[in-house]
């Protein structure tokens, strides 16, 4: 028989044993997918398209950088959403993931505290933030891998590089194909890392071959050609240059939250730098470039587009005040109570964002629910009872009821952005570059999307709608394309009773069209500009806003003002729309204003009954300040007239009877 002290070490084991399986379960829990993608609101809708295309551009061996351009990239899909070819992958992809993750964070949490019931609530803590709000979390789990290899090379390993930081390497190497921003990260951070290497121990630094490595790897892996490798990294650029001047937007909350954010930023910073330049020196600095960087992208992510984006930066500080509040513990009293007030502070000020962007569904109910038995099950009931793809067919199932199509043969593609339609009626997609037209930022990527159209493998068919997003001018998305669309493709019908898309048919003579110039003149911030007289009435314009060197700064630093553009018509009637430099510049269609799927099929008939009185007759072009200017973008601006030609179809359409107008 056991005497009481053996059966006193037989229970400690059973209990560690016991909450060792626990802390595994709940780390997998947070980390494996088990989410389909969203079905509701315009913005979920329009999230739904570019999640479910970037796992079927994965299944269908897309290239990345050539056949497909977005923020993400060829493991995009790892970051949401759910497809059965590729949920497998999907799966042990994260389970990898979350095992290394578990490796580097017990490590962090141990040099917290020797005792392990500390260790592993700290390690609960931390995966807690870098995994709620679920389906949101992902650019949070960005920054969970990054912390962990920066704050364990600077403040916890003693020596220039071990397995743990490998394995993290490894594993930034793959997530850096999953979005660019993750790409930024993980370059600033090698780069420091091999600096500290390369100085502080006089070794070679193999965290760089490591890396390149990894990404390669998984770049083949992912069935992408090296050749493509140069067009990802240099349109990756592009459109994620782009999405500042043409996705940003304010909110009345933004310049209090800004504040908090930088105030608890700069005192993280500032933290961490104490404790670095006791450990380092003057090498101390290297840490705070590599914390700056994370806290920068993790800021650009929040505040550009100010909307449930700031969840992101908010979950950010309360990651990286766990892991300062883990360094710092061990040096000293009063370290270790600074780090503690700022993870007070940080958790405060996130639970504010949370209270902001999630009503009703704060960041305390968001916490228990990672605790939830269904949350708790789901990663595990999903790939053993298969009830995700149940969830998924029915998800189809009701997308099909809501949007039926009518028989279509061959592939297709949608404009503006509502692709999960096509895939719910299993049509064969093929899709432009740039998978959805709000997102063709610059003129560049506009005109790849339009040179697309010309090829001999674009899509047979496309479903077409007007769906402009932000106010902006409506014939800017996708502006470069629309004569393309006009001239090689013959309007067929539309896709329900309601008129929701026009179906549009790859024509068998296809037509041409010519843009002949009118009028070379310029504009300045608040000035009228009379358009030129068109004979047919078509007007194409192509606008140059340029940034300053302000701008430039603004613009990297922040987001410059929102260019606005004001179009008055024959009856002196005004509207106001959000006008994008990069869009402007690759030209669009000015007058009429074709604000709707209707006014498109008017555009393209040989009747144009319904565009009477949607002449643009002058157009001013203003910055969102209180004066109507900003030094941002340089003034006076180049604009080009145009008028534009094309046959039109002749066509009959039963549309369905407009309400009348209140």
């Amino acid at each position: 028989m056991m005497n009481c002290h053996e059966r006193k070490v037989c229970w400690t084991t059973v209990v560690r044993l016991l909450i060792w399986v626990g802390v595994i379960f709940y780390v997998f829990s947070r980390f494996i997918p088990c989410e389909l993608v969203y079905d509701a609101q315009v913005i979920d809708r329009l999230d739904n398209g570019w999640i479910q295309g970037l796992h079927m551009a994965f299944a269908g061996h897309k290239q990345f950088g050539t056949e497909m351009i977005f923020t993400y990239g060829p493991w995009g899909f790892l970051a949401a959403g759910y497809y059965p070819p590729t949920f497998r992958i999907s799966v042990l992809a994260w389970t990898f993931l979350s095992l290394v993750y578990l490796c580097a964070g017990w490590r962090l949490a141990r040099h917290f505290s020797d005792n392990r019931l500390v260790a592993w609530l700290w390690l609960v803590g931390f995966t807690a933030a870098a995994s709620i709000p679920a389906g949101y979390d992902f650019n949070a789990r960005l920054v969970a891998w990054g912390v962990l290899l920066l704050f364990l090379h600077f403040f916890v390993e003693e020596r220039a590089f071990t397995p743990i930081q490998a394995l993290l390497v490894v594993s930034l190497g793959w997530l850096s194909l999953v979005k660019f921003t993750g790409l930024m990260e993980s370059v600033m951070l090698v780069a420091v890392i091999a600096t500290d290497n390369i100085f502080r121990y006089r070794r070679f630094p193999w965290i760089i071959p490591l890396w390149v490595a990894s990404f390669l790897f998984f770049w083949v892996v992912a069935g992408q050609h090296l050749s493509s490798l140069g067009a990802f990294l240099c349109n990756s650029w592009r459109i994620t240059g782009g999405y500042t001047e043409a996705m940003m937007q304010t909110r009345n909350t933004e310049a209090r939250n800004i504040v908090f954010f930088l105030l608890i930023a700069l005192a993280l910073c500032a933290l961490t730098s104490r404790i670095a330049r006791a450990r380092h020196r003057f090498l101390g600095v290297l840490p705070l470039v590599g914390l700056g960087t994370i806290l920068f992208i993790v800021f650009k992510l929040g505040y550009v587009r100010n909307d449930r984006h700031e969840l992101a930066p908010a979950m950010a500080l309360v990651l990286i005040s766990l892991a300062c509040l883990a360094v710092a513990w061990p040096v000293r009293k009063r370290t270790a109570g600074a780090a503690s007030c700022l993870l007070i502070a940080s958790t405060l000020f996130a639970s504010s964002v949370f209270n902001l962007w999630l009503p009703g569904d704060g960041l305390r109910k968001q916490l228990a629910g990672t605790f939830d038995r269904y949350n708790l099950l789901a990663p595990f009931a999903g790939p053993l009872t298969g009830c995700l793809r149940g969830d998924y067919e029915k998800n189809l199932a009701r997308e099909r009821k809501a949007h039926p199509l009518p028989p279509i043969k061959g592939n297709a593609d949608l404009y503006s952005y509502d692709q999960f339609i096509l895939f719910a009626h299993a049509m064969p997609y093929q899709p432009r570059p740039i998978l959805q037209s709000y997102s063709a930022y610059t003129s560049e990527l506009a005109a790849m999307n339009a040179a697309h159209l010309r090829a001999a493998h674009a899509a047979s068919n496309i479903l077409f709608a007007v769906q402009p997003v932000d106010g902006r001018y409506p014939s800017l998305d996708d502006g470069r394309s629309w004569p393309e669309l006009l001239t090689l493709y013959d309007i067929k019908g539309t896709s329900d009773d309601q008129g929701t898309f026009l179906l549009l048919s790859r024509s068998a003579v296809p037509r041409e069209f010519q843009l002949t110039p009118l009028q070379n003149t310029s504009a300045r911030f608040g000035e009228p500009v009379i358009l030129p007289a068109a004979t047919n009435g078509l007007v194409w314009v192509e606008i140059e806003i340029k940034k300053s060197l302000l701008g430039t700064v603004v613009s990297t630093l922040y987001k410059p003002p929102v260019v606005m553009l004001a179009v008055s018509f024959q009856d002196h009637t005004q509207r106001l729309f959000r006008l994008v430099p990069g869009m402007a510049g690759g030209g669009f269609l000015l007058s009429p204003l074709i604000a709707d799927t209707r006014s498109f099929a008017a555009l393209a008939s040989t009747g144009r009954k319904d565009l009477a009185g949607l002449e643009v007759v002058s157009i001013t072009i203003t910055a969102d300040t209180g004066s109507g200017s900003t030094r941002c973008y340089q003034s006076p601006m180049p604009v080009r007239f145009y008028r534009l030609d094309f046959p039109r179809q002749d066509f009959k359409l039963d549309w369905p009877v407009k309400p009348a107008e209140p």
